[in-house]
């Protein structure tokens, strides 16, 4: 099961990266440098490397884009409990300045 959790944290920090690169290239400017880059991308993968750790957390359920050490969550949880968790436990990660928590509850998610 532990092995499961490790598969899905770095297909989801890699998935972070190709996006994350993707925005980066929109106008062929950069937008950061290439060291600001990959700090925030493994500053991504940190995080939600730390909600697959998490029991109370659903990895899949929340994203996370980080910018300028500026990590913003997206996604739908059932609780608001759940929503400000997770700003909690991003805020815990090295490399996180501050945390925009855009994450919305929809109680039907609610597996309680």
């Amino acid at each position: 099961m532990e092995i499961r959790k490790l598969i899905a944290a770095a297909a989801l920090g890699t998935g972070a990266v190709f996006t994350s690169m993707a925005f980066a290239a929109d106008d062929g400017k950069p937008k950061q440098s290439v060291g600001e880059y990959a700090s925030d991308a493994t500053v991504t993968t940190k995080v939600k490397a730390a909600f697959v750790a998490d029991k109370q957390l659903s990895a899949l359920e929340i994203a996370v884009e980080t910018n300028n050490g500026v990590a913003t969550l997206t996604g739908t949880v059932g609780t608001a409990a759940e929503a400000d968790h997770a700003a909690t436990v991003a805020r815990g990660v090295e490399g996180v300045k501050q945390v925009m928590n855009n994450i919305k509850v929809d109680p039907a998610k609610n597996k309680k």
